[in-house]
């Protein structure tokens, strides 16, 4: 059995994009959905390490979901990023969000 892990919609789009067989209508939806991915797979584990690595995300027990919601939606103002907090119960400050919306403007 695996490990279940959160993965980027670039991470989805490449995983989808090495099948040899026919998608199923499933796939065919989530291989759709992966093509908004606005970085590639390798820019996006980048960026989701770069993520991880900030203490104030690193120590939530979601850590992983948020960065990779921060990777997939690629935020451009802190009111962005103040919402993808809002559900992890989390105020995260004005430097705070400086600092995720820096390493994603390093990406765009």
């Amino acid at each position: 059995m695996t490990a279940d892990r959160y993965v980027t919609l670039a991470e989805v789009k490449e995983m989808l994009e090495t099948e040899t067989r026919e998608f199923t209508p499933e796939q065919k939806l989530a291989m759709e959905h992966a093509r908004t991915a606005k970085l590639n797979a390798t820019q996006a584990r980048e960026l989701k390490g770069k993520l991880l690595a900030l203490d104030f995300i690193s120590e939530m027990n979601t850590s992983e979901q948020v960065a990779v919601k921060i990777t997939d939606l690629m935020p451009a103002h802190f009111d962005d990023v103040r919402l993808i907090f809002s559900k992890e119960r989390r105020v995260i400050d004005k430097k705070q969000g400086e600092q995720i919306l820096k390493l994603v403007n390093d990406y765009l």
